[in-house]
């Protein structure tokens, strides 16, 4: 079968191109067609999957979640969706303008739209795949033109994977590459979720599902699930991140997550101690015993995440408290903080957060209405100063010789605890902890 690579180039770069028919014709080759066939079905895939998925949630789903708000998380899935059907659209209607029949393909993804926070990181793995598809794919094809369409998908999946990020409250771009896969590995991926006939023409690879239950973080220890995988003798895992040469090769019975990981990894089981190289081209087949699976290792939270989840931990949506400590700790806080602001440093004296007991400041010592600043341990950040009325102070309410301190703790719930403060003539420090 022959196909045009300048329509099919013209088609993906315009869904108002698909019908155009190009000046000048070349023969695609059978390598780049069955690409383009395999595309999309990935495409099919990811576009069923958001469909599926922003019809079986609402708002308040999104919400029990952990989102500070669910409209941020439906248009962003949204626009996602709409991207990855378009991308259907416009490869479908270029393999029929060169004699081609797409396959059509039927999904089953009721085992991860159980929830939100489970769509979510789906939708993050998913999308990672497509990266990875798109970017594996370059070195098949052969014809540049159809190489420089591929790319400007990928683009567009690398701009998803980064909002699916924020999304999870983890980094945006947490690596500076991706990993590339072959259309083997990403069907060993994909795959689960494919029921019925859809012959793509490729071979998968043995798929490998990693079984921990939390997620990952440095130390622990993966295990993992694989057909024809039996116990850890003689097997190791590789773990391989964007931007190595070589995957991290370790016995499979102390496959540990190294320190210092931060972002997608990929990991496959393999028959040799001898690492996998971070290339399709070169990267071993032959002792791949299954994989990959994709992970991610979130340990390096974000502000920008924490703003969409309501928390800076990776991805677990948690809300705050606040809560009124004595002067005395306010005044610890606050004195030991300007102190050493003056020699330069940003830190603060020892913090209390919720009521804990902090040593107490001089009398004497100053309070600056303007301070802001950090405890040397970061666990309390005073946010500002706030004069609040002394309850046990006689006369008007808006005494201003009695004050509180609010602590914010984004570990606790979402009751606001505003026990006042005892004794006078001190500054209230809006202040927060992230223990």
């Amino acid at each position: 079968m022959r196909y045009s690579s300048s329509l099919l180039a013209a088609a993906l770069a315009s869904p108002f191109l698909v019908s155009a028919r190009p000046i000048r014709t070349r023969a695609a080759s059978a390598t780049d067609a069955l690409v383009f066939q395999f595309a999309n079905v990935l495409e099919q895939l990811e576009t069923t999957f958001y469909q599926q998925g922003i019809a079986k949630f609402q708002e308040s789903d999104f919400q029990a979640a952990g989102f500070s708000s669910a409209l941020i998380a439906t248009q962003t899935l949204t626009t996602i969706q709409g991207d990855e059907a378009t991308h259907t659209t416009v490869i479908q209607q270029a393999l029929k303008d060169n004699g081609a029949t797409p396959l059509t393909c039927n999904f089953d993804f009721s085992k991860v739209l159980t929830d939100v926070p489970t769509m979510a990181a789906t939708a993050r793995a998913v999308e990672y795949v497509g990266v990875a598809a798109y970017l594996g794919a370059a070195t098949l094809l052969d014809d540049p033109v159809l190489l420089d369409a591929a790319a400007s998908i990928l683009t567009v999946e690398a701009r998803h994977q980064t909002m699916l990020n924020i999304l999870a409250g983890a980094s945006s771009i947490p690596q500076a590459f991706d990993i590339p896969l072959t259309p083997q590995e990403v069907l060993s991926i994909a795959g689960g979720f494919i029921t019925g006939d859809c012959p793509t023409g490729i071979t998968p690879t043995n798929p490998l599902t990693v079984t921990n239950t939390a997620p990952l973080q440095a130390g622990d220890l993966v295990t993992v699930s694989a057909a024809n995988v039996s116990g850890t003798d003689n097997l190791f895992c590789n773990m391989m991140v964007g931007g190595a040469p070589f995957s991290i090769n370790l016995p499979l019975a102390s496959c540990n997550v190294p320190q210092g990981i931060n972002g997608p990894v990929a990991i496959w089981i393999t028959s040799d101690q001898q690492p996998l190289a971070n290339n399709v081209v070169d990267r071993a087949t032959t002792q791949q015993v299954a994989g990959p699976a994709i992970v991610f290792i979130d340990s390096q939270p974000e502000m920008l995440g924490a703003m969409v989840r309501g928390s800076s931990s990776g991805g677990a949506g948690s809300s705050t408290s606040t809560t009124t400590i004595s002067p005395d700790q306010a005044s610890s806080i606050i004195a030991g903080a300007a102190a050493t602001a003056t020699s330069g440093s940003s830190s603060s004296g020892s913090g209390a957060a919720n009521g804990a007991a902090a040593p107490a400041a001089p009398a004497s010592t100053p309070l600056p209405s303007n301070f802001t600043g950090t405890s040397p341990d970061g666990k309390v950040t005073v946010n500002g100063l706030t004069l609040v009325p002394n309850p046990n102070a006689s006369g008007s309410a808006s005494a201003t010789d009695g004050s509180s301190a609010s602590a914010t703790d984004s570990s606790s719930a979402s009751a606001t605890d505003s026990s006042s403060a005892s004794s006078t003539d001190s500054a209230a420090a809006s202040s927060s902890s992230s223990n």
